[in-house]
């Protein structure tokens, strides 16, 4: 049964909150999924770093950096990362071409157009389109660098071309690699080992499981409180 909380956000959503149309929803790897969506707020101009808000029914929002923007088709993508059984990677697996959802935004959050010639992003799975976004806004030859710490290092990779590669071919001419340079996958296990050229460096992490874990109980001594 709904929060009454959540029942309050449907109940503003419909008052505040944009309507946009899914057009299309696929998987881009095991843990991601890119869904676009269009939307007549859309066709005005948005910074790059812009964040929205997805109201969830009976769950309330979730937060994300849209990219790819087509403001002729009043179109965004969005990149999300199926985090466990958590409500956005419940909506992102479902999400199908043909849905409506509200979605409050675009609206400020990364400044990325104040930041320095020279930038170095640090982030995980959900920060990837931030890093597309930040790509299209400063071009192919900005001195800019990613930095992810990841669960799967190998897919991370994956997910990142195949960004570049649709840039590619949507013909996004200020789109620049997101995979190009060196790249090494790191495992905390271990040391370093070398991979295939790449602008990520993608720091694996095999005892962060995808979905969070809470904290063990303390373990009590029989007879003590």
């Amino acid at each position: 049964m709904a929060s009454v909380k959540a029942m309050l956000g449907d109940a503003v959503a419909k008052l505040f909150f944009h309507e946009w149309t899914i057009t299309a929803a696929r998987e881009v790897s095991p843990h991601f999924r890119r869904i676009e969506l269009t939307g007549e707020n859309l066709r005005e101009a948005h910074g790059a770093g812009d964040k929205v808000q997805v109201m969830i029914p009976g769950t309330g929002p979730r937060t994300y950096t849209p990219f790819a923007p087509d403001p002729g088709r009043g179109a965004v993508s969005l990149l999300v990362y199926l985090h466990g059984e958590e409500p956005g990677a419940q909506w992102g697996r479902a999400a199908a071409a043909g849905e409506r959802v509200r979605v409050f935004g675009p609206r400020g959050s990364l400044p990325f157009s104040t930041l320095a010639p020279a930038v170095v992003l640090f982030g995980d799975e959900t920060s990837f389109a931030a890093a597309r976004a930040l790509r299209e806004l400063r071009g192919p030859e900005a001195p800019l660098a990613f930095v992810f710490e990841v669960t799967h290092a190998d897919e991370a990779e994956a997910v990142l071309a195949e960004l570049e590669r649709r840039a590619a071919d949507a013909g996004a001419a200020r789109a620049g690699p997101l995979a190009g340079g060196r790249a090494r996958a790191a495992d905390r296990a271990g040391p370093p080992r070398r991979r295939r050229s790449g602008a990520v460096r993608a720091r694996q992490n095999r005892s962060r499981p995808c979905a969070r874990r809470s904290r063990p109980a303390p373990r009590r001594t029989p007879g003590k409180r």
